[in-house]
């Protein structure tokens, strides 16, 4: 019942922080449960029950590798509990740490290379090594310094990771012990160092406007000629011509984002008795994360301009311009031609830091209910108490990630904000009926939690209230067989970076610029339209489009937001015939309508409000265009991009079924117990709908563009135990339902455009055994994706660059393959 420490200012959580030698039971709540545990729990909670007595000594350690010798994996646990004066209490203190080694995206023919979606062709990048200019086409450095027509994109794939290194040490303190009969104090602390390093493929200049000067001594003839007519007929101005320039800078090595965090949480209170029928408890938690990002090798943008340009100094030497600062000149016209000391000049290295606080105080009295309903037996319960929580978080970036010069990472935006809420709340269980014929039992359950938020980001200060209330019951016609339905009103506060984070350019997902390429030719209003949002009318008719399906957007928070709120219905049944013991069905249908649901519009559904719905320069999505001002496009400097920052703007809703069957029984003859389990969802809507202005999608089994992440109709995962004496064998069945284009079923397109229209489904089956040795040792091992099936294969550019990497979903499909495991628990 108590909240875990915020991971960043998003409210994300490391479950990695909550060592498993330690969690008694892992218990999830599904449906609405914000009357209960307040703000996120929309869709329900995860609660982790921790062991409350542990004695001993616990010794754990585990390694695993893929079949491919790599993605090794160290995993060390060690736990230690005693109890305390005469079992009155009891301390237990574990330590674990885990290394993974990196996976690069070019250990695995799948992802080696970069695919186009619709022709499985080169898809990679037009920022090349070669270096890229962007006139009315892309032009490319050839072996020769000579500028002709794009004839190799760069190949990002092999860089960049599948599976991220990583470092983990934490440490867990659990305890409690009775003061008295009737009052028992408690406590625990959580700390955890994780550091982490993400690698992408190297830095470039990214078609960020430059000057070059055209008496550049790196030029040659043809080039200087062709760049000389950049700026329109009358050619450069004052001998330079500004130009959007593509070069990959593989010279600096790839861009290394070094992630070390630092989280700890302190929990602590009184619980106890009142009378005999009565329950208390007081506490309070403070929890904060620290992280340092070191971001590696990218670009300067000030120092690559002035090292661009060069001159003669009239001795036959080539220097900068500017010589300030030590530059040296930079040849970026052709691969391999950066000198050493130029990349040393232009290299930029980076620094940001992030702060995390939470506290939380409150308090609780539960208990039988002091009266009983006449056709029931059983008293009832209530919960009544109270709860304040202060969440604040900073980001400190240093001085190039504010300015945007760091061409490579972006820039990034300080963030001060914090929150208080003062929440009260109230839950009744009531026995309604009991033991009458036809009602083994009837019960009506309600809650109600009302709650009350300040923020305040930098100046900005905003307040709201919401209220989450829950009504339901369960009626268990006979003992074996329960029926019950739950309404849920559950409420997302927005979070910190949600409410504190400023404007900042990035880089995000598109396929389609209506003003690109031939489309506005013939189409008078909408060559207008494409004037009066950015393009130069010069431009028109010659608008380069996305590149590998990204465009420059702006990302950012609000401070206005409001809470998103949901109404949720849940109905079901659970069955334990007494005939068949150890046997358990159950089967709920679910509805989760979201409203005013906080999102980023993005960046596809944005030009398509503004070219096919609003057609208003002055409109609300078309203001939210920004090209680039040199030829219209939609990659560029920091000027440009399409503003992506949030609203409450955006309504979703999914229905579907959660079915579960459990069933235990005995082999006989001495073989053993076998256990059969299966746990599954089958989705039948799921709506998401950005703002009112556009259509309401329905992205289940769909994924691409507009739905982004895969969303599957139905996954479900078996297991198969069996115990025999000391032996126990599990084989784990996880299966993954086939997707489509959502640009198939939602816009009508010809499924000839992919390679793969649909994906096909997926199966995978992990095998594992223990084996007790003795009392104090144990032996494990299995193998995970025993069939070594193949994540499928869709391109780089299928949709929601987000999850989508390596020419595949690696979030939702295993893109290692075939990996083994061995370890090992002593017990003293």
């Amino acid at each position: 019942g108590k909240r875990f420490v915020a991971f960043d200012s998003f409210g994300y959580v490391d479950l990695g922080m909550i060592p498993p030698a330690l969690v008694e039971r892992v218990e999830v709540i599904t449906g609405g449960a914000s009357a209960v545990y307040g703000s996120d729990a929309i869709a329900g909670v995860v609660n982790f029950i921790m062991k409350k007595d542990f004695e001993g000594v616990h010794f754990d350690g585990q390694y695993g590798v893929s079949e491919k010798s790599d993605g090794d994996t160290y995993d060390f646990s060690t736990t230690m509990g005693f109890n305390l004066d005469n079992d009155r209490g009891n301390i237990v203190v574990n330590a674990s740490y885990t290394e993974k080694q990196a996976v690069c995206q070019g250990a695995r023919e799948f992802s080696e290379f970069s695919l186009a979606s619709e022709d499985f062709g080169p898809g990679g990048s037009a920022t090349t090594p070669q270096g890229t200019i962007l006139l009315e086409d892309f032009y490319q450095f050839n072996a020769s310094g000579e500028l002709v027509p794009l004839f190799e994109p760069f190949n990002f794939n092999p860089f960049n990771l599948l599976q991220a290194p990583q470092k983990k040490w934490t440490a867990t303190a659990l305890g409690h012990y009775r003061i008295t009969d009737s009052i028992e104090a408690f406590g625990r602390v959580s700390f955890a160092n994780n550091q982490v390093t993400t690698i992408i493929a190297p830095t470039g200049t990214f078609f960020f406007p430059f000057e070059i000067n055209l008496d550049n001594p790196f030029l040659t003839p043809q080039a200087a000629a062709l760049l000389g007519t950049v700026d329109g007929d009358d050619g450069a101005v004052d001998g330079r011509s500004t130009v959007s320039f593509g070069r990959r800078l593989t010279e600096l090595g790839t861009r290394d984002s070094i992630y070390e965090n630092t989280a700890y949480q302190f929990v602590g209170g009184f619980r106890g008795d009142l009378a005999d029928d009565y329950q208390w408890e007081l506490f309070a938690q403070y929890g904060h994360t620290s992280r340092t990002i070191t971001y590696a090798n990218d670009v300067s943008f000030s120092r690559a301009q002035q090292a661009l340009l060069a001159v003669d100094d009239g001795s036959g030497n080539i220097v900068c311009e500017d010589q300030s600062g030590g530059c040296a000149p930079a040849n970026l016209f052709g691969e391999g031609n950066l000198s050493e000391e130029a990349a040393q000049f232009i290299r930029l290295d980076l620094q940001q830091i992030d702060a995390t606080s939470q506290f939380v105080t409150g308090g609780q009295i539960t208990g039988d209910l002091p009266f009983t309903v006449p056709s029931a037996v059983s008293p009832g319960g209530f919960a009544v108490g109270y709860e304040y929580r202060r969440e604040s978080s900073e980001t400190r970036p240093d001085d190039n990630l504010v300015s945007g010069n760091s061409i490579g990472f972006g820039s990034s935006t300080p963030i001060d904000a914090k929150y208080d809420v003062l929440e009260g709340f109230a839950e009744l269980l009531v026995p309604v009926v009991e033991d009458a014929p036809f009602v083994h039992s009837l019960s009506l359950e309600l809650g109600i939690r009302y709650a009350d938020y300040s923020s305040k980001v930098g100046s900005v200060k905003n307040s709201f209230t919401n209220t989450s209330y829950k009504m339901g019951g369960e009626w268990a016609p006979v003992e074996s067989l329960r029926f019950r339905g739950l309404y849920q009103r559950a409420v997302r506060a927005p979070n910190i970076n949600e409410i504190g984070l400023p404007k900042t350019p990035s880089t995000g997902d598109a396929n389609n610029d209506y003003c690109a390429g031939t489309n506005p030719v013939g189409d008078a209003a909408l060559t207008a339209l494409c004037i009066a949002t950015g393009v130069p009318a010069g431009n028109i008719g010659s608008v380069a489009g996305p590149i590998a399906g990204q465009i420059n957007n702006f990302l950012g928070g609000n401070p206005n937001l409001q809470p998103e709120k949901s109404d949720t219905y849940t109905f079901g049944a659970v069955f334990t015939p007494e005939s068949v013991p150890d046997l358990t069905l159950s089967v709920d249908y679910y509805s989760i309508k979201v409203n005013d649901a906080i999102v980023n519009v993005t960046e596809q559904a944005t030009l398509d409000a503004c070219y096919l719905y609003e057609r208003d320069p002055n409109g609300f999505f078309c203001q939210r265009i920004a090209r680039n001002p040199l030829n219209g496009a939609l990659i560029g400097g920091t000027e440009t991009g399409v503003d992506v920052s949030k609203v409450n703007a955006g309504a979703y809703k999914t229905q579907g079924i959660d079915f579960s069957a459990r069933y235990g029984f005995d082999l006989g003859n001495d073989w053993g117990y076998l256990n059969l389990a299966i746990l599954g969802t089958r989705v039948i809507h799921s709506y998401k709908q950005d703002a009112p202005l556009f259509a309401r999608n329905d992205c289940a089994g769909l994924v691409g563009d507009i739905c982004e992440r895969p969303d599957p109709k139905w996954r479900w995962t078996q297991t198969t135990t069996w115990n025999y004496r000391d032996l126990t064998l599990q084989l784990r069945w996880q299966y993954i339902g086939k997707l489509t284009h959502d640009s198939i079923k939602l816009q009508g397109n010809d499924p000839a455009n992919f390679v793969v229209p649909v994906i096909g489904d997926r199966h995978y089956f992990d095998l594992s055994a223990s084996y007790e040795v003795n009392e104090h040792f144990t032996l494990r091992g299995g193998v995970n994706n025993l069939l070594d099936s193949k994540p499928p294969v869709v391109g780089n550019d299928y949709g929601g660059t987000a999850e989508n990497s390596g020419n595949t979903y690696p979030a939702t499909y295993d893109p290692l393959g075939r990996a083994f495991f061995f370890g090992a628990t002593a017990r003293f």
